[in-house]
């Protein structure tokens, strides 16, 4: 997975009517019943085709067609994490699908808000609750995911026409490595030669054993409000699902939303509220995440997350130059989030190697960028501490 957050297109590669009617007579052969489209296509990202449907029978599924050259990675990951997750009650059940044309026909979970439209309103109460549900529904994804890495391994394999890596961070942090190299020379920052190489040894440093299935793209967009007990949030688009550590995702209140463009700051305590509550929920299966060496996970997920996402963010600035602002997915200013990431890899708690790295990063992206500190979400703007 790398950082693919659009704030801009909503529109799908090659989407038509043609596509459209060859989309839906496919589904429509799947499912044995005449489908017709309800309302327009979802908007959203570019590599997809998403439409609610309605069989003769007045029932509805959601259709989804996996578009590009992604798409065949895509399909295979998203068919198997929701086969594999058939059991968890918290993810749309895969009705059908089909190879050729990629696509899926998943259960309709119906309409209502996600957790990004809550962080964009003006309630916190709502917010804090939200978020906290979110979390709740992460855990308990990641309690059920542990269950099912051969299933979700044999299914991937089965729908791809090559090898897949189950976790393609390693190769990300990587590459990332390379890349910021790179990017301290375009900011005129000198570091001694191999400096971001300790990125590399993340995967290693590690030190509770708690690894589980993940939808990878953990965003506040990704998931919908049913209520805010513990099975109310479902989460959805598995379009990135992999098999890593758990402290990943649990960082991403930390980050926070690293890969996501609704990634506004959180309130400290209603982020901390609902680390508390993933970690409360995920300790009935991982005793270790209530203990220090747990702790130290999450500050190396956290910190590495800085430095991937930053890469990512901070590339699509020196190369491409500031994003058009899109009105109806609010995001933060990108040179912004970058000082963001680099401020939080600078604690150095889990990587002091870099530590001194990011602070010269930080202050040049500072001054070329004019980078300030990244606003509240919205609900938590009137009375957040500052």
């Amino acid at each position: 997975m790398v950082w693919h957050s659009d704030p801009v297109s909503t529109t799908p590669v090659n989407a038509g009517p043609d596509l459209l009617v060859e989309t839906l007579e496919v589904a429509s052969t799947l499912v044995g019943t005449p489908l017709t489209p309800v309302g327009p296509p979802f908007p959203g990202s570019h590599r997809t085709l998403v439409v609610r449907v309605a069989d003769d029978q007045g029932g509805t599924v959601v259709v989804k067609r996996y578009l590009g050259d992604d798409g065949v990675e895509a399909y295979a990951r998203e068919a198997s994490a929701l086969e594999a997750l058939a059991a968890f009650g918290q993810t749309p059940a895969l009705v059908a699908e089909c190879a050729e044309p990629r696509l899926v026909v998943m259960e309709d979970l119906g309409g209502g808000r996600h957790l990004a439209e809550v962080l964009l309103g003006s309630d916190a109460d709502l917010a804090t609750a939200t978020l906290s549900g979110w979390a709740a529904a992460v855990a308990g994804l990641h309690r059920s995911g542990r269950e099912v890495r051969d299933a979700f391994a044999s299914g991937v394999l089965a729908r791809s026409p090559g090898p897949v890596e189950l976790d393609p961070l390693p190769g990300h942090l990587a590459t990332a490595a390379s890349e910021w190299a790179r990017l301290a020379t375009h900011l005129d920052v000198a570091l001694p030669a191999g400096t971001f190489d300790v990125l590399t040894s993340v995967p290693s440093r590690f030190r509770v054993e708690a690894s589980s299935l993940s939808a990878a793209d953990m965003c506040p967009d990704n998931n919908l409000v049913r209520d805010l007990g513990d099975s109310g949030i479902a989460l959805l688009d598995f379009e990135f699902a992999l098999w890593r550590p758990i402290a990943w995702d649990a960082a991403y209140l930390r980050v926070p939303w690293p890969t996501c463009w609704c990634a506004w700051s959180l309130e400290a305590a209603a982020a901390d509220l609902a680390l508390e509550r993933w970690r409360g929920t995920v300790a009935q299966s991982w005793p270790e995440v209530l203990g220090t060496d747990f702790d130290h996970d999450l500050e190396l997920a956290t910190e590495a997350w800085a430095w991937l996402a930053g890469s990512w963010c901070l590339a699509g600035l020196v190369d491409a130059g500031p994003a058009r602002a899109n009105p109806v997915k609010p995001t933060p200013r990108m040179p912004d989030r970058v000082l963001r990431f680099l401020r939080t890899a600078s604690t150095g708690n889990a990587l002091p190697e870099l530590a001194d790295a990011a602070t010269q990063l930080a202050r040049a992206v500072e001054t070329r960028y004019a980078a300030a500190d990244v606003p509240f979400a919205p609900a938590f703007t009137v009375g957040a501490p500052r």
